[in-house]
């Protein structure tokens, strides 16, 4: 770690009351490269901390996106992205938290929509430059509270045929955000999704694009009118009229999902169908169970009666939530949500789940201890991930956070 401090975050900015959108956007920067081949030492090179990309830092409210109305990524959705964290310690020093996982999903999700891939060492030091240029829009340390960072990867060139773009713009913007639970007191209402699919086998459910979560705005809105919070999307090929407890589960609209069954399993749908997507915050999670497994034995005790603690991922049925004590839901805004009520609404086949634990915050004991640990580690606070190399310090060395 560096041993120069980050400066003060902005006055005059309650950062803590910020909410999950684009915020203070007149105080930001952002990263902006294009290429229209393949992206070479030209654009950056490690060994000499060279290239274009040093000074493709722009303002961004004073310097748009320059896109015309044949651009590849508006008209064939040819767009993916990532969203990973920087937090600000009580040492006033800042880490960001596992984006070499970022980099991996990104690259695969590239190769998906033909896009060519920045190299790791691009990617790493756009993060770098993109928060150095925002260091003063890392919030101050506190609950929930961070510098959001989206690199995105898209097709820029302009055609009307149906083929991989002959541009790619690479570019990092970041917003800063407060505690995604301030101003509620309860955990997450959800409406199990029984007509509309997010994603199907050997589709794109496993890539970060875009078309991943435009297939989820209108769910989300229909089930919002009828006082859900959002949906939990079903396996739709294991779904059978009258069987509905049998069908396999997916996902949120953009979260992963976990149930404490009563026997002491700590389950998350498999990643094997290839339709969920392989969130951070989900292989962290599983990371700090298996980890703390034995630390985690007393919560579990209280939530299920069981001491002994196992982590596992695997095909989930919707039924498996009615021998659950707890459910919650992992991502990078909320970090873990507990939920409260799971059913379907009007006119569906009949289910629904009430959870105890979770009509009030943090949730029960395995949720609330998990999401202590989530944010110890996401800090360094955590004996047992400090060696895990999950935290860079952006203030340092390029050769050493890009490694």
């Amino acid at each position: 770690m560096s041993t120069s401090s980050v400066p003060s975050p902005l006055e005059q900015v309650d950062f803590s009351s910020l909410p999950w959108d684009l915020n203070l956007p007149s105080n930001n920067y952002y990263i902006l490269i294009k290429t229209t081949n393949v992206w070479t030492t030209e654009h950056y090179d490690l060994e000499t901390d060279s290239g274009s990309l040093l000074t493709s830092i722009y303002s961004y409210e004073k310097h748009p996106l320059d896109l015309h109305p044949a651009t590849t990524s508006l008209n064939y959705g040819t767009t993916v992205w990532e969203g990973l964290k920087c937090y600000r310690r009580s040492d006033d020093q800042a880490v960001v938290f596992r984006a070499d996982r970022n980099y991996e999903r990104m690259r695969k999700g590239a190769e998906e929509m033909c896009l060519p891939m920045p190299d790791k060492a691009m990617f790493m030091r756009a993060i770098q430059l993109a928060v150095q240029a925002n260091k003063t829009l890392i919030p101050p340390m506190g609950e929930g509270m961070k510098l959001y960072v989206r690199p995105m990867l898209l097709g820029t060139g302009q055609q009307l045929g149906l083929y991989p773009s002959p541009e790619i713009t690479f570019l990092v913007y970041v917003s800063p955000t407060g505690n995604y639970f301030k101003g509620t007191s309860a955990g997450l209402k959800l409406h199990v999704e029984t007509r509309r699919a997010r994603a199907a086998r050997g589709g794109l459910g496993a890539v970060k694009c875009s078309s991943n979560y435009a297939i989820t705005i209108k769910p989300l809105v229909d089930c919002k009118k009828q006082g859900f919070m959002d949906n939990l999307f079903l396996e739709m090929e294991t779904y059978k009229g009258g069987e509905l407890e049998q069908a396999k589960i997916q996902e949120l609209s953009a979260a992963n999902v976990f149930l404490v069954l009563k026997t002491g399993e700590i389950v998350t749908p498999s990643l094997d169908r290839g339709t969920i997507l392989p969130g951070v915050t989900r292989e962290t999670v599983l990371h700090l169970i298996t980890l703390h497994a034995q630390e985690l034995s007393c919560a579990m005790e209280e939530s299920t009666g069981q001491r002994y603690v196992t982590a596992s991922s695997r095909d989930v049925s919707l039924g498996e939530f009615k021998n659950a004590t707890e459910a919650f839901c992992t991502g990078t805004a909320a970090e873990l949500v507990p939920i409260a009520r799971l059913a379907t609404g009007d006119g569906e086949e009949g289910f629904e789940v009430v959870f105890p634990y979770g009509q009030t915050l943090p949730g029960g004991p395995i949720t609330t201890a998990l999401l202590k640990l989530l944010r110890q580690a996401m800090v360094g606070h955590c004996d047992k991930t400090t060696n895990l190399g999950w935290l860079r310090d952006p203030f340092t060395l390029p050769t050493t956070f890009c490694e």
